[in-house]
């Protein structure tokens, strides 16, 4: 039985972006919680799964292709705030790059041969100040979707 095995997604994903040069000495973190620190993060995690109708072939009964979301948050601090957002902008571009560049190199073969397709869909923002010390975080969430199938033979 092929299962779809979503932490070695996330693992792949994390070895993508550490291979990076561009990303050196940023770390990369699979659902873990966020610590604070004066360097840049980026958190891997797991969102939902999504199977569309109209997605499904005929042999549904032995296959499910699945939307998967993952959330990858770029974190940047910095003692000003402004610091802060220009770290996370500049992290999360490097991590699109990274992305893109994998899509292109991989295509139809993402993360391992685990993804048949992938795109990147957005994300949110967030920005606060660190309650145990003087630095400001800012976030910046990119939504990626993963096509997955997972097959009974």
């Amino acid at each position: 039985m092929s299962r779809v095995d979503y932490f070695q997604i996330e693992k792949e994903i994390q070895t993508v972006l550490q291979a990076d040069t561009d990303l050196a000495g940023v770390k990369v973190l699979i659902e873990e919680e966020l610590t604070f620190a004066e360097s840049n993060i980026v958190l891997v995690e797991l969102d939902r799964r999504d199977a569309p109708e109209d997605m499904q072939s005929i042999s549904a009964g032995q296959r499910t292709r699945y939307l998967l979301a993952l959330s990858l948050w770029c974190w940047g601090f910095g003692y000003e705030r402004e610091k802060a957002m220009e770290n996370r902008d500049d992290l999360l571009g490097k991590v699109e790059v990274a992305l893109l560049q994998h899509r292109a190199a991989a295509p139809g073969n993402a993360f391992g041969g685990l993804v048949a397709a992938f795109w990147l869909q957005g994300g949110d923002f967030e920005n606060r100040r660190t309650t145990d010390s003087d630095q400001f975080l800012s976030g910046a969430q990119i939504e990626v979707i993963c096509d997955v199938t997972a097959t009974s033979v």
